[in-house]
């Protein structure tokens, strides 16, 4: 998580659905032990002016705490070397393989957290399960995955874990109230690997904003991946993949409205159209586009209210 702090944020205003939307993010960055991520998130909120003195006490008295307790989360702005990204997952791949060579109950116990586990525990495995090369436990898996209808997060995890542990071929699956069938080696493993024209409508969102609202682009980054996931593998994914020059705007745009009005509870559409060039032979391509991201933001991420 990148947040870049502004000197100009002094004249903007955190409002309730957007400072909600924050909590959610940090509390959820607490559960999952990412306290870098909740450390910038925290230093970024205690930048406006605006915000409750009692809440920022306490925000601060949280601040203070990781930076007690997890002193190695003030170094987050660092990324981590290609190199140094590589011998770690090496290290991972020998430490698990080491686990699962003469035992096989380190296997068990990760299928075991797969198949009964929280959605963070079940995201664990599979990143484990991931460097397991083992037909049995990869059949296990393709199970798994086929039984019934999961979270579109954790199948497209599954996804990837299966590529990683060298399955090929096609595998169908229910999802989002279809069968769909994809084939296991074109499974994205990171951004950088969808296509190009799917990376641009992210890219763009990131152009609009940067000036005005620096920290937009990281949700919008997030939003976008969790998409991603909620559509491969069916029509809208192929739509998105079989895309004009033209779509790029249209899917940015779409999501950029759909995150403003849920951070900010409005937007001017007229004016964000006019931002993006959407014009009137664009509208009703716009149109759809965003009852496709409505219809994903009002499965994965119900408004509280």
């Amino acid at each position: 998580m990148i947040i870049i702090t502004d000197p100009s944020i002094n004249n903007l205003i955190l409002f309730p659905k957007t400072e909600q939307y924050y909590e959610e993010e940090l509390t959820r960055f607490l559960k999952t032990e990412q306290y870098s991520d909740a450390l910038q998130l925290l230093t970024f909120l205690l930048q406006f002016p605006t915000v409750d003195p009692h809440k920022a006490e306490q925000w601060e008295a949280l601040r203070n705490w990781l930076y007690t307790m997890y002193p190695e989360s003030m170094f987050p702005m660092t990324p981590p070397m290609e190199e140094d990204l590589e011998e770690e997952t090496d290290l991972l791949r020998q430490y698990i393989q080491e686990k699962t060579a003469d035992d096989g109950a380190f296997a068990l116990k990760l299928l075991n957290m797969l198949k009964d586990g929280t959605l963070e525990q079940q995201v664990n495995a599979l990143e484990q399960l991931g460097f397991i090369d083992q037909s049995e436990v990869s059949q296990r898996v393709k199970d798994w995955l086929c039984e019934k209808p999961r979270h579109p997060h954790i199948q497209f995890k599954a996804l990837q874990a299966l590529k990683q542990m060298g399955e090929r071929g096609f595998i169908e699956f229910p999802k989002n109230g279809e069968k769909i069938l994809v084939e296991i080696e074109e499974t994205p493993m990171c951004p950088e690997d969808f296509p190009s024209r799917i990376r641009d409508m992210i890219r763009r969102v990131g152009d609009i904003s940067e000036i005005s609202q620096p920290d937009f682009v990281y949700f919008a980054k997030q939003t976008w991946q969790e998409f991603l996931a909620y559509a491969y593998g069916t029509s809208i994914y192929t739509d998105l993949q079989n895309a004009e020059e033209g779509a790029v705007d249209v899917w940015a745009s779409a999501l950029h409205a759909i995150l403003q009005e849920k951070l900010f509870g409005t937007v001017n559409r007229e004016e964000l159209l006019d931002n993006y060039g959407i014009v009137d032979s664009m509208k009703l391509q716009w149109k759809r586009a965003n009852l496709v991201l409505q219809a994903f933001v009002k499965q994965f991420n119900p408004d509280p209210s």
